[in-house]
């Protein structure tokens, strides 16, 4: 019992020495888990906090989270500080923030301004979970100044900044993420880098840039300036699109840029100007609106694009493929200056629509086309050339070598196809003013070719050509020029006329230069009479001449002309025929071969004074006109002496007598005789043969002789040489020496010599 009694005691003391144990274990315990007694706090300082966190919803999202390490609040309450601060503002979506990250920061409870002494870092678009998708635009500064409550910041210090497309500088900045909007406020500078594996960075420069990062816009003002490798833009005012980390398109105003490539360089200028690029920075679109213009400078050219808006499209590297010019369109292409002089023209094209493309490489221009009606203009650099405009509804022009012009093809829709070609500096300074002329041409439709050096080589002109130069005119179906022999060809329905006549053909070869010609096919010529000039007068002077042949060319300024096949040149009814007439102006001949045949009218005579019973006569009939007729195979006519030889067998034909002989001198009145006959007197040689039949007495006389002499206003007939002969059909056949008749009378005059004396062998009179 007593055993049992320790027992229970020692227990008790056991047990005590546990609960003491445990006890003091969890004092021990609780005193560990007790926080630390805060140091004291500064007397300027109400409170202190460390590990602090704070934060603002809106509609259930978290709009604004801060993060410190330590806070201290100000001993007035004024001002908090903060240490390593971390501040978010969440969008809307909740499911992105901006981050603010500051070493220290201070913040004014009056009017919710935090302010960063020190360097501070805005991150835009951080996702709440997860790892970005791309590189974060980062912001990083000093001296920044938030409102704690919109959480728009703000510094006028050197700010640096990157993105997913590159990197950036500038003095001061503005940040609001409301809108998510970044104002670089001074100096910018933003490097962009392309994603394809060719691309090259891009450099913006500006005064001041605005970026909204959530719509990819840059805003560029007052001035901007893009830079890549050789490609520079200068302009005002720009927008720029950025998307996937390359910049989409750019509008600017004022703006001025330049490409410049291997043997090339582009300029353009517009007073606004839109340009699009692919994803490696290279320009692929160009639109210039106002006053724009395109200038390209190539290897022995230079070619000027301008409108009212210019559109460049361009290819691979940047490389020119197309332009176009909408509104007041004008391509200029200038040639280099040749050292020898031998300078090409300046083209100048105008139309309201043009459509220009480039050959392969963008170096040189392929063809360019007006949709509208517009004028190209040729300006010569040399004093030999000639100025020429064209003008036309349509235009196709190519182009070869140094954008010289290889070719044109113009269209009429509505307005006749023109041309204005005009003197030349060195046919101004050796021609007189009134002898100088501008030469204009229409037709439906010209084409033309042009040397390597861009002189106009051929020009055809189709349907209704119609060509003038001063008193000179031509038209014809269709017409070509060979512009070094300065050679017109007109063909069919062809016409040329100038003051002193006109000539018509099937088809006509002029030279514009000296206006010869020649006339081919059914050809005619019309001559106005030229009374302070001498003109070939075996035709009347004072009367316009005409002339037809197969053929008909005229030299030395229309000087010499010369008929061929069917020849005819006539005056009313005076005319000469042959298969060949040849005229000379200046020694004022006429030589005529082959089937040569005269016609000459007698003028009508003058009615008699006889008044008796003119009230019971009856109406006078035309009197039929008298021709004097003369055939042979040549004849030369000078007008020196007024004198037409006729050559190789003579026919000569009055009414009532003909004559036969081998050769005739005919010798002519002067212009202004009154006598009835162009022919004053007649000499014919060899074998002569005279027939003449006088109706009043139903009587014929033929004389033979080697030679014989008529003189139409007295009638008289003189045979002499080779015993001449005179057989009258009433008075029988009289020989002798010289044989005297008239042709108005029957008088017969005899003349002899001792030697040789008059035979007569009369015919008696018949009884029956």
């Amino acid at each position: 019992m007593r055993s049992l009694r320790w027992l229970l005691l020692a227990a008790m003391v056991i047990i005590a020495a546990a609960v003491a144990g445990i006890y003091h274990a969890q004092r021990v315990k609780a005193r560990s888990a007790r926080p630390k007694t805060p140091p004291a706090i500064p007397l300027d300082t109400k409170s202190m906090a460390p590990d602090f966190e704070w934060g603002q919803s809106a509609n259930g999202q978290p709009a604004v989270k801060g993060f410190a390490k330590n806070m201290k609040q100000s001993a007035d309450g004024s001002r908090l500080e903060y240490y390593d601060l971390e501040l978010r503002f969440y969008q809307k979506d909740g499911q992105h923030y901006d981050r603010v990250k500051s070493a220290y920061a201070q913040l004014s409870t009056d009017s919710h301004k935090l302010y960063s002494p020190g360097d501070a870092q805005i991150t835009l678009d951080v996702p709440v979970a997860g790892t970005p998708a791309h590189q974060l635009t980062s912001i990083t500064t000093a001296a920044i100044n938030f409102d704690s409550i919109s959480g728009q910041a703000m510094s006028d210090r050197h700010v640096s900044f990157t993105f997913d497309s590159g990197d950036g500088v500038a003095d001061g900045a503005t940040y609001d993420p409301n809108s998510h909007t970044l104002n670089f406020l001074h100096n910018v500078v933003m490097n962009l880098r392309g994603s394809g594996p060719n691309s090259k960075p891009m450099k913006v420069e500006s005064d001041q840039l605005i970026w909204n990062e959530s719509t990819g816009l840059l805003l560029l003002a007052p001035w901007s300036r893009l830079t890549r490798d050789q490609t520079i833009v200068n302009a005002g005012n720009a927008t720029v699109m950025i998307k996937n980390k390359h910049i989409v398109w750019i509008d600017a105003v004022n703006a001025r840029g330049t490409d410049q490539q291997p043997k090339r360089m582009i300029e353009y200028s517009a007073d606004k100007v839109h340009v699009t690029y692919n994803d490696e920075h290279l320009m692929d679109h160009v639109t210039g609106f106002g006053n724009a213009k395109l200038i390209s400078h190539a290897d022995g050219s230079q070619t000027t694009m301008m409108g009212n808006q210019v559109d460049l499209s361009l290819t691979g590297r940047s490389i020119l493929s197309a332009a176009k010019a909408t509104g007041n369109g004008s391509l200029e292409s200038k040639p280099a200056p040749d050292p020898k002089g031998d300078t090409a023209d300046t083209k100048i094209l105008r139309a309201d629509t043009l459509d220009l493309q480039m050959k392969p490489g963008g170096k040189d221009l392929d063809h360019v086309n007006t949709q509208a009606p517009g004028t190209l203009e040729f300006l010569p650099n040399q004093p030999t050339r000639h100025r020429r405009i064209l003008k036309a509804d349509r235009m196709v022009i190519d182009y070869g070598d140094k954008n010289e012009i290889q070719s044109f093809h113009t269209v009429s829709l509505s307005n006749p196809v023109t041309t204005e070609t005009y003197p030349s500096e060195q046919e101004r300074a050796k021609k007189k003013k009134e002898e100088l002329a501008t030469a204009f041409t229409s037709s439906k439709t010209v084409d033309a070719t042009f040397d390597e050096k861009g002189q106009l080589k051929f020009m055809k002109q189709s349907d209704h050509f119609v060509y003038t130069e001063g008193a000179r005119k031509a038209q014809a179906d269709n017409a070509t020029l060979q512009n070094d022999t300065n050679i017109m060809d007109l063909d069919r329905n062809a016409r040329i006329s100038d003051a002193s006549g006109s000539t018509t053909a099937d088809h006509i070869r002029m030279n514009q230069t000296t206006g010869d010609f020649d006339a081919q096919g059914n050809a005619f010529t019309t001559r106005l009479p030229e009374s302070n000039k001498s003109e070939s007068a075996m035709l009347d002077k004072d009367e316009p001449s005409l002339g037809s042949a197969d053929r008909i060319t005229s030299a030395n300024r229309n000087h010499l002309v010369h008929y061929a096949g069917h020849a005819k040149v006539w005056q009313t009814s005076n005319r000469v025929e042959a298969d060949k007439i040849d005229i000379d102006r200046d020694k004022k001949t006429l030589i005529a071969d082959g089937k040569v045949v005269t016609w000459f009218q007698d003028k009508p005579k003058k009615d008699d004074d006889d008044d008796s019973d003119k009230t019971a006569a009856k109406p006078a009939q035309p009197a039929q006109p008298t021709f004097t007729i003369v055939k042979a195979p040549h004849m030369v006519y000078t007008d020196a002496d007024r004198l037409a030889v006729y050559t190789g067998g003579v026919d000569f034909w009055r009414p009532t007598m003909t004559v036969k002989c081998a050769s005739m001198k005919a010798f002519l009145n002067p212009q202004d005789s009154d006598a009835d006959s162009r022919i004053n007197h007649a000499f014919g040689d060899g074998k002569v043969e005279i027939v003449e039949f006088v109706p009043a007495d139903r009587r014929q006389r033929i004389g033979n002789s080697e030679h014989a002499e008529y003189y139409t206003e007295e009638g008289k007939i003189m045979l002499t040489g080779g015993d001449p002969v005179l057989n009258d059909s009433k008075r029988g056949v009289t020989r002798g020496p010289t044989l005297t008749y008239y042709t108005n009378d029957k008088n017969l005059v005899l003349g002899g010599t001792p030697e040789k004396k008059v035979l007569s062998h009369l015919r008696k009179k018949s009884t029956t």
